[in-house]
């Protein structure tokens, strides 16, 4: 897959001060930063109409961008992927976005999704009458830049009942290294009484710890903090 451009433009000092990234989120920015490679971390603004635009139909762990700050020529320009980024929970719009400065020639540590197939006809499920519990969604990665796949697919239409698949019954490329657990558990399929009892013993720890929801203004201070770190200590003195 080809790298992707992407135009961003460079924050000013105004728009990175506290509060700043909810007004740019009003003008229809996404507030970002890039950093990596031992260089001064930049903060920008995308688009989000042209963002949503790149990322529809692709699976946004595997992109990498040509990044062009500010109408930069494009000779000059700055290989990145999508390191962190924050959604509303409700509207599932981006809050913000990290992407991580890469070299083409190095490899770097990444996550990708695992999608799991063919559930629907999986012999512990349409004839055993079991449910699917799942474990890992995402494998964590070491590979170069350009071997990073979208995902990886594991098919569980032989997976019978009481049957747990782990980290090292997954198949990749000799290109990637996984970097999980071996041990880790990706997928079983159970009996529908064991998945009741386990919710049970679920829902009793939840009773004995129960956290305040963060909603509302709270949750884009959240984003402000994550963004201004250094303001929050000082605010704290």
């Amino acid at each position: 897959m080809e790298n992707i451009a992407l135009a961003v433009e460079k924050r000013n000092d105004s728009e990175i001060k506290s509060n700043a990234s909810r007004r740019l989120r009003n003008k229809n920015y996404i507030p970002a930063v890039v950093y990596g490679l031992k260089e001064e971390p930049v903060s920008v603004k995308i688009r989000e109409k042209e963002f949503k635009g790149l990322l529809k139909g692709r699976s946004i762990y595997s992109l990498i961008f040509d990044m062009h700050i500010d109408g930069a020529k494009k000779n000059k320009k700055e290989t990145v992927l999508i390191k962190e980024f924050q959604r509303d929970p409700i509207t599932r719009e981006f809050l913000n976005v990290d992407f991580l400065r890469i070299q083409m020639e190095k490899e770097i540590e990444t996550t990708i999704p695992i999608h799991i197939i063919n559930e629907e006809v999986a012999v512990g499920i349409k004839e055993g009458g079991g449910v699917l519990q799942h474990g890992l969604r995402e494998l964590h990665i070491y590979c170069f830049p350009a071997d990073i796949p979208e995902y990886i697919e594991y098919d569980i239409k032989d997976l019978d009942m009481g049957v747990t698949v782990r980290v090292s019954d997954i198949n990749i490329s000799d290109k990637i290294k996984i970097l999980n657990d071996p041990e880790e558990v990706v997928v079983s399929i159970i009996h529908p009484t064991q998945l009741k009892e386990e919710e049970l013993v679920t829902e009793e720890e939840a009773e004995e710890v129960v956290e305040p929801e963060v909603i509302g203004k709270e949750k884009e201070e959240l984003a402000e903090e994550k963004e201004h770190p250094e303001e929050k200590g000082s605010r704290e003195k």
